[in-house]
């Protein structure tokens, strides 16, 4: 009977899970915008929103987890704009959810993991250490709080928005692991509401979310480990490329569709 009312799509778990962990290797502050790439995977096989809602309830505990290994080492000057700006994109995201083609909405995380990867590819060619920590602007704020929201609410792509806009600043691992569980604690937990009114939620999706929970829990706990301890430019550079072969292929199959 369970069996009947769970995701029944054997390649939904052999590219979800290692997804999944790295999504949670993330949330427990271990790579810069990782969980971009779980949505695109399990998209491969599932409706975007129907993987969205999956995902959310188990999100939302990684995210408490999260926040609390890392509780008052988040930066507050650099949320105070953004989360209030992320609740912009989120209802923008509530109403554009059932307007949007499946088609569109594969498309558009093609693209957001094709730029998030060219971005951090590029980036590891510049010297940082030579820029200038710039000035906090609130314009700057309030744009990339609410694309985080906007493509965290449309795909759980929140975090490149979110990670292009905490970068520049130089924050140490831990306060930046903590100023990103902070804002997507207030955000997933919003967007947990937002689904629930819109009626996203089955019988189906939460139960395969009670399956693929452990899996988070346990990711999330070995990010905040690996975060104390090891150098991840490696784990960046070969997450990127697979983040690079997975967009393209969901743009392409976009569009050909839509061509």
């Amino acid at each position: 009977m369970l069996n009947t009312l769970l995701i029944s799509n054997v390649w939904f778990y052999v590219l979800g899970v290692p997804a999944l962990l790295l999504t949670s290797l993330s949330k427990g502050g271990f790579g810069l915008g990782l969980g971009v790439v779980t949505v695109p995977l399990m998209a491969l096989y599932l409706p975007v929103p129907e993987v969205v809602a999956i995902l959310l309830p188990v999100l939302c505990l990684t995210d408490l987890i999260a926040l609390w290994q890392y509780r008052g080492q988040w930066n507050w000057p650099l949320l105070r704009l953004a989360i209030p700006a992320s609740f912009i994109g989120i209802g923008a995201g509530t109403l554009a959810i059932h307007h949007l083609g499946e088609v569109w909405l594969r498309l558009a995380v093609g693209l957001i993991s094709v730029d998030f990867a060219r971005r951090r590819i590029f980036r590891t060619r510049r010297v940082a250490t030579t820029e200038a920590v710039p000035r906090l602007r609130p314009a700057s704020c309030m744009f990339w709080g609410a694309t985080s929201g906007f493509t965290s609410f449309m795909a759980n792509a929140g975090e490149p928005a979110l990670t292009m806009y905490l970068l520049p600043f130089r924050l140490s691992n831990r306060s930046f692991a903590g100023t990103t569980a902070a804002f997507f604690a207030v955000v997933n937990l919003t967007k947990l509401m937002s689904f629930s009114m819109l009626g996203l939620f089955t019988r189906t999706t939460l139960l395969t979310s009670l399956l693929l929970t452990p899996v988070a829990v346990l990711g999330t706990y070995a990010g905040i480990r690996l975060n104390r301890r090891l150098n991840a430019t490696l784990f960046h550079q070969l997450s990127c490329a697979i983040l690079l072969v997975i967009g393209v292929r969901l743009i392409y199959t976009s569009l050909k569709v839509i061509v």
